[in-house]
């Protein structure tokens, strides 16, 4: 209910009495297809127009990508089908390959802003944690702060899913960047600055920990756990023992904390529990894409004779 909800507010945004229009919408592995199929379409279109040697492929490439996915938005009421997303990221990305590129940290800000604008656009919560990944990556290029940022921005949205959004796509934004941002950080880690980044990513998985414990959160949940991994990765760098001494330790402190959160966590009946539930709004694609991967197996059937005589079912041998 909360995604056909959010799918009315989107195109009550655009269309008037939108909600009375029916639109079409796919499942997340349709979605996913679709937008790796377009992307690579307007790739496809970008190289050809180079190939031909147009002036401006890329404004003309972006120009007819955007104009596309408005048609589909506003005249075929297309939303969330993965095809007017990669349109638009593509359109918008290749508008920008026409600015001239001088190799300044601020292009990061340009790219992260394109995505932000996408996102905007089509409601795309991976766009939006994709611009706040160019953001993070400009203060590590700019300042050597990476790290800081990302983790900055990661501990925002982790108190941003504390309240209740009217959106769900707001949501599922706070959710991918919570979750992404701390291993973009990861990436700008420096060696030389390793007991700095092992002390910042413990802190916020100490935090995000009892956030999800406390406000129950299952992203939170996740967030802390990489969080703290990260930390348990780099800490285990600086230790002059063997790989199976390190990975001993690892467990038996997984287990540990394993034990805690199970104690935190008993008796209780909503948020996280202990029981089976839906965590996610794409849990039933997920289960089909683990179905399908599964090895099929033949099985030969077997046909069992009957009785000797007797008739309509009857036997007379037992």
């Amino acid at each position: 209910m909360k995604l056909e909800h959010e799918r009315a507010l989107m195109l009550g945004a655009i269309l008037p009495d939108a909600a009375k229009v029916p639109h079409r919408t796919h499942g997340i592995l349709l979605r996913a297809t679709l937008f790796v199929l377009t992307l690579i379409g307007v790739l496809g279109l970008y190289f050809f127009l180079d190939h031909l040697r147009t002036h401006r492929e890329g404004l003309i490439t972006g120009i007819l990508a955007i104009a596309l996915a408005e048609y589909l938005i506003h005249a075929r009421r297309w939303y969330w089908t993965g095809v007017e997303e990669a349109l638009w990221i593509g359109g918008v990305y290749s508008l920008i390959s026409e600015l001239p590129s001088s190799g300044r940290p601020e292009a990061m800000l340009v790219l992260g802003a394109a995505a932000a604008i996408a996102g905007a656009r089509v409601r795309n919560p991976l766009f939006g944690a994709l611009a706040a990944g160019f953001f993070a990556y400009y203060f590590e290029r700019r300042f050597d702060l990476g790290v800081v940022a990302a983790l900055g921005i990661a501990l925002i949205a982790a108190f941003a899913l504390l309240r209740t959004w009217r959106r769900p796509s707001n949501e599922f934004l706070c959710i991918a960047i919570a979750i992404t941002l701390p291993i973009v950080g990861y990436f700008a880690a420096d060696a030389d600055w390793r007991n700095a980044t092992i002390a910042l990513y413990a802190a916020f998985g100490v935090v995000t920990f009892f956030l999800a414990i406390r406000y129950r959160h299952h992203a939170l949940f996740l967030a802390g756990g990489i969080g703290v991994a990260i930390a348990a990765i780099e800490f285990a760098r600086t230790l002059d023992l063997r790989m199976e001494a390190k990975l001993a330790a690892g467990g038996a402190l997984l287990l540990a904390g394993s034990w805690i959160v199970s104690r935190a966590l008993r008796d209780r009946t909503t948020g996280i529990v202990a029981s089976p539930a839906k965590l996610t709004a794409f849990d039933d694609e997920v289960e089909i894409a683990a179905t399908v991967a599964l090895p099929q197996q033949e099985f030969e059937p077997k046909v069992e004779s009957g009785g000797e005589f007797g008739g309509a079912g009857a036997t007379g041998k037992y």
